[in-house]
Formats: C-alpha cells, sequence, structure tokens
C-alpha cells in the first residue's frame, strides 16, 4: 500500500492491507501494484480512526496487528547504511516524542531534528529562541546535530530551510524519515514534495503519497519515494510506538473526542480565596484537574505561583480541594490516576516569571508554573496524578509566551 507501506492483501477485511479482490486483479494485470491504496488507509484519509498496532489504547494481541517490535524491527538496517536521518519531534510534545536512544537506531548517521507543529504554539513566538532552546535540550541528551528546523508542515512555514538543509546535509545519500508515531512524519514528507517540485525538481512525486492522519501508527511499513534527481531515496518510516504517550494510551473514540494536535490555547486558572491571612490567596491544598487523565495535587505552594495549562481545548480545568478528590473505589484500581511525577524545590527569591514547565507525553501542552511576584517566597511541592503508562516530564521553560 503506497499509503502506509504494509503488504497488500485481499482475504481479510478487519486487518491492514486489505483491498478488494476485484480491484486488485483489475489493477495486478498491469503491474500496478504501486497505485492501490488500502481500505484502512482511504478511512484515515476521510478523518476516520481505524487502529492497527497491538497495545494501541491498551489493544490486546489478535490477528492482523501489528506489534511495536515489527514496527521498530523495520529500521534496523539504517544502522548499516550511510544516509542522511531526518528526525521529526512535535514541538507540542517535545520530550515525550524525542527519542531518547535514537542512536541505537541510526548508528553514527547524521541527523537533522526537525521540529514540527510550530504553527500550534502562540504566533508571538521568539523562533530563534526556540531554536536554541531545542539546541540545549538536544546537547542535554548528548545527541551531535547535522541542523535543526522548525517547521509547519500545514501551513508550509519553515519548509524551504528544512528541504535546503536535507539536500546539503544528504550529499548524494539515501534520506531516511523517522520519529514517534504521530508526530507528523508523513504530512512532513507531503510538505516537502511540494517544496522540492516548487523549487525546480519535478522528480518529486505529487500523487500516491503516505498517508498523514490523527491516528498515531498510520505507516506500518517502510516507503520509498524517488524524490530526488539522480541517486538517493527518500523512505517515510513506521512511526515507534512509545507507551508512555498519552495518544498511545487511548482508543480511536478518545482521540476523535480530544482533538488532538489542534492549536494550543492557554488557561491560568483563578487562584483559589484564602481566609488567613488576607491577600496570601493561594493554590496549597487545592488539586488541579486537567480532563480526566491528569491532576496537580499542590501540597505545598506560597502566595505568588500560578500554574497555566497550554493544551487541546476539550481538556477543562476544575479546581477542587485536595481533600475533596474521591477516594479510589474498590476494584477500580486499575483505572485510577497514580503519581507519575514530582516537583519539589525553593524557586529564587530575586526572579518573577516561568520557573519550570511539566509537559504531558502525548498530550501536546504542558503545565506551566511561574512566580507571579515576590510575595512570600517559599519551597513548592506539587503531585502529578496520570493515567495508568503516562509520563511527565519537567523540563526547562520552553520560550513561549
Amino acid at each position: 500500500c503506497y499509503g502506509c507501506g504494509v503488504a497488500l492483501q485481499t482475504k481479510d477485511e478487519s486487518i491492514a492491507g486489505y483491498v478488494d479482490a476485484a480491484e486488485y486483479a483489475t489493477k495486478a494485470v498491469h503491474r500496478h501494484y504501486d497505485m492501490m491504496l488500502c481500505a484502512r488507509c482511504a478511512a484515515l484519509s476521510n478523518g476516520k480512526f481505524v487502529n492497527a498496532v497491538e497495545g494501541q489504547g491498551g489493544l490486546k494481541a489478535a490477528p492482523g496487528l501489528i506489534t511495536p517490535k515489527q514496527l521498530r524491527d523495520q529500521l534496523k538496517p539504517i544502522r548499516e547504511k550511510k544516509a542522511l536521518v531526518v528526525k521529526v519531534v512535535d514541538v507540542t510534545d517535545f520530550h515525550g516524542s524525542f527519542l531518547k536512544k535514537v542512536r541505537d537506531v541510526v548508528g553514527g548517521n547524521p541527523i537533522l531534528l526537525v521540529v514540527t507543529k510550530v504553527d500550534l504554539l502562540d504566533s508571538k513566538t521568539d523562533l530563534d529562541a526556540l531554536v536554541e532552546w531545542v539546541g540545549r535540550e538536544a546537547e542535554t541528551r548528548r545527541l551531535s546535530l547535522a541542523g535543526i528546523a522548525l517547521v509547519s508542515s500545514r501551513k508550509g512555514s519553515g519548509m524551504r530551510d528544512a528541504v535546503l538543509q536535507m539536500m546539503r546535509e544528504r550529499n548524494g545519500r539515501d534520506v531516511y524519515v523517522l520519529g514517534a508515531a504521530n508526530v507528523g512524519k508523513s504530512s512532513f514528507i507531503r510538505a516537502a514534495m511540494d517544496e522540492l517540485r516548487s523549487a525546480g525538481n519535478y522528480f518529486a512525486p505529487s500523487k500516491r503519497l503516505p498517508v498523514a492522519s490523527a491516528m498515531p501508527g498510520t505507516t506500518l511499513g517502510v516507503i520509498p519515494l524517488k524524490a530526488f534527481e539522480g541517486k538517493g531515496i527518500l523512505f517515510d518510516t513506521p512511526g515507534l510506538f512509545l507507551h508512555h504517550r498519552l495518544n498511545s494510551l487511548l482508543g480511536p473514540d478518545d482521540l476523535s473526542t480530544m482533538k488532538l494536535g489542534a492549536s494550543l490555547k492557554k488557561f491560568v486558572p483563578k487562584t483559589p480565596e484564602c481566609a488567613e491571612p488576607p491577600g496570601f490567596d493561594s493554590f496549597q491544598g487545592y488539586s488541579l484537574c486537567w480532563g480526566s487523565f491528569v491532576r496537580v495535587d499542590v501540597v505545598r505552594c506560597p502566595p505568588n505561583v500560578a500554574f497555566s495549562f497550554y493544551g487541546p481545548k476539550s481538556q477543562r480545568v476544575d479546581i477542587i480541594k485536595t481533600s475533596d478528590v474521591p477516594p479510589t473505589t474498590p476494584g477500580q484500581e486499575e483505572a485510577a490516576l497514580r503519581v507519575v511525577n514530582e516537583i519539589d524545590f525553593v524557586p529564587p527569591t530575586n526572579v518573577v516569571g516561568p520557573l519550570v514547565d511539566l509537559s504531558v507525553s502525548g498530550l501536546g501542552g504542558w503545565i506551566r508554573v511561574e512566580k507571579t511576584d515576590s510575595r512570600g517566597d517559599g519551597a513548592i511541592l506539587a503531585r502529578v496524578y496520570g493515567v495508568r503508562g503516562l509520563e511527565v516530564f519537567a523540563r526547562d521553560v520552553m520560550p513561549t509566551p
């Protein structure tokens, strides 16, 4: 299938790669195998959420489902080749989609880091400062890079710079585009083909490109594209399934309802009023519930600390007293939220502004903790609860408004 890279079959409609037997027979006469799109990809192209990966949304092993190991194993040949690796990372989930052990997959091949979905950030974001932040984050992970590009595949911004860097660094070699599931690899490739053609490279295909959808695990096999004049192939690769990301823990219905991947909305909840002493309102003793997947229990907090929520519009923030948080119902322990991270520190006394971001892996958003003024400095202790398997990263503040 040119849309997802999986082998075509005509026997089982419930298994990825299915095509109608009559259609297959017609195109097989002329050996037009590369012109067929499987039924699952056709559904994904029309906005439906159709899973094909074991573990997605907690889906158990079943005939026809592809395992995360099978997806990862398809990337093993990259280590043995001389190629340029384009590593795609979602800016709204930078740490959750970063692929910490990428060198185990690509060996010593040079890496161009493409940071996608920048159009989802506030329009006032300083992109130069963001590039510097990305570079520092890569250095802390001891990952040397051939370059950094910030792009919006949907709007085309930054694509010229990304493609120019890719063409310069590949030096006639093949290019492998890889990343976590649902970071925007296929969308980036489609936008890159548009940019190549606009620059006069008519070898870049305009039809039968990899399918891009909001469903994690859309690409299931390695898809070769003859994108360059002369030598070299560009390969789309299966997204690596990361169990700690929220979008990997959700089923198709939740993914459709939450509309992950929309522009981030910032929400700053009002600080609960404190009777004693007057003027020292604080979140201490309160819980901030972000939808049904994340909760922050504020154990200690001076009155000059605020919390901001950057995320999907569908994620409401409710504030309740921690003492009023309902206890876990017997028999429902498996579904209960559990501690996934904790912040415990004393912020500088002479600094006002953002202190730390708590990035929720796979949500496409984060919680920012900041000092609003210099009143009542003191320690901050907050426990972050999440659904089973979720990770929340405490990181340096991303340079966004």
